[in-house]
């Protein structure tokens, strides 16, 4: 793993420029130490906040075998990365567009096959994903835990969110992925949202234990972009399949979301890391091919 871990990173170092004309996208991955922290409901309405705030996203669901987010927006994805090559469906047919014209693009439980595929193959899905249009941000959502599939997807983003709450095992788990992160020097820096926040004290303190901890031990930079507190809605929205932010845009949680948006956006290296279409399917070939 470190080895293999090592190369990717050296290989896309060199990605993060700004484009020639302006126009770029910048790539975030979503991660967490474990289930059931709602990783997942996070990076959704994450995805529709900032569609919300004039920027084009799409979602990669990389969940693999575990693919939910399509639920959560309450779409349907029939098809996957891989129908592109068995079935020979344009990559533009297999993203669906969900609420506040959010894209998804399921990978499928078969993602990270795409490493054993033949040239031709890799080909195709480089050359579609040049020609399905210009996206501003792309949210990955990551399986929970640490895998192979988390911290590659970790080299290839720009930026690493890790989502954890204050429990216990959650922040240990954290601690643990953020642990493979700096052994494997994947990042130098993670941003960091502790949800289901009892409140305010509780938030700060679990953030300032975990980063003190990474600091005292990793030498690993932790970055708070924002607390998302209890909200018996976020549970009523996933029951109707609807995201929080647009089933109930005025609870306590669609406001933490929103200023978790916000920050991201007013983060000063947002329009600094960025990458081309052209750029991003450069990544993809250097991972997979």
């Amino acid at each position: 793993m470190l080895d293999q871990a090592s190369k990717l990173r050296a290989l896309v170092d060199n990605g993060n420029e700004k484009t020639q004309n302006g126009q770029g996208i910048k790539i975030y991955s979503v991660a967490s130490g474990k289930g059931g922290v709602g990783k997942t409901n996070f990076s959704v309405n994450l995805a529709i906040k900032l569609q919300q705030m004039g920027k084009r996203v799409l979602v990669l669901d990389a969940d693999v075998g575990l693919s939910n987010a399509n639920i959560l927006l309450g779409i349907n994805t029939p098809l996957n990365l891989f129908n592109l090559f068995n079935e020979g469906i344009s990559l533009k047919d297999i993203i669906v567009t969900g609420p506040e014209g959010v894209d998804l693009l399921s990978g499928g439980s078969d993602l990270f096959n795409m490493e054993i595929l033949d040239y031709d193959k890799q080909q195709t899905i480089i050359n579609e994903l040049s020609s399905i249009g210009v996206y501003d941000i792309l949210i990955i959502d990551n399986g929970a835990g640490i895998s192979r599939e988390s911290l590659t997807f970790a080299i290839f983003a720009h930026e690493l969110i890790l989502v954890t709450t204050p429990e216990p095992t959650a922040i240990t788990d954290a601690y643990s992925y953020l642990k493979a992160i700096s052994i494997y020097k994947l990042k130098d820096k993670v941003k960091v949202v502790i949800n289901q926040v009892p409140d305010i004290v509780s938030g700060e303190e679990s953030f300032n234990k975990l980063a003190l901890t990474c600091q005292k031990f990793l030498k690993l930079e932790l970055e708070n972009i924002g607390f998302i507190f209890n909200d018996i809605r976020v549970n009523k929205a996933v029951m109707d399949q609807q995201p929080i932010v647009l089933k109930y845009p005025n609870s306590l949680a669609s406001k933490n979301i929103s200023q978790i948006s916000n920050n991201i956006l007013n983060d000063k290296n947002y329009n600094f890391n960025v990458s081309s279409l052209k750029q991003l399917s450069n990544r993809l070939r250097k991972i997979f091919g």
